[in-house]
Formats: C-alpha cells, sequence, structure tokens
C-alpha cells in the first residue's frame, strides 16, 4: 500500500507524529467506505460555548460581588452538569 506522496514529520515532535498518524489513519478508513462521523465533537464544541457563555455572564454581571452572590453559585453549579 504505497502512498501517493510520502509524509513528513518531525521526529522530535510528538504533535507533528500524532497529526500524521491521525491523517494516515483517517485517509485509510475513508478510502474503505466508512464516512467520517463528527458528531461528538459539533456536541463537545456546542457544550464548550454554552460553558463560556456561562462563565461570560458571571464575569460580567451587572451587580457587583456582594450582590451578584447568588447568581455566581449558580453559575458556579451549572459548570459541573456541562462538563
Amino acid at each position: 500500500m504505497a502512498s501517493k506522496s510520502a509524509k513528513k514529520a518531525n521526529l522530535l515532535d510528538h504533535h507533528s507524529i500524532k497529526h500524521i498518524l491521525d491523517e494516515s489513519v483517517s485517509e485509510v478508513v475513508t478510502s474503505r467506505g466508512y464516512v467520517e462521523d463528527v458528531r461528538l465533537s459539533n456536541v463537545r464544541l456546542l457544550v464548550g460555548t454554552i460553558i463560556i457563555v456561562i462563565a461570560l455572564f458571571a464575569q460580567f454581571y451587572k451587580k457587583k460581588f456582594p450582590e451578584n452572590r447568588d447568581f455566581l453559585i449558580a453559575c458556579i453549579g451549572l459548570y459541573p452538569f456541562f462538563v
């Protein structure tokens, strides 16, 4: 199974090696007729976005600390449900 173009990676950079391996496996799997399923990645991006929005609400809420204590507790309480 010779590839059309040889892929090169820096052997001292483990991220580069992992990227080449992931890319190669993805090419082999898709060439055999399987379709790539990215639903889990999309769900993770959505959950991360929700967590960021909650954090931004907690950070930039219009009231100062002693007054917004309950709101901050609610935001902190929501965090574990989205992680």
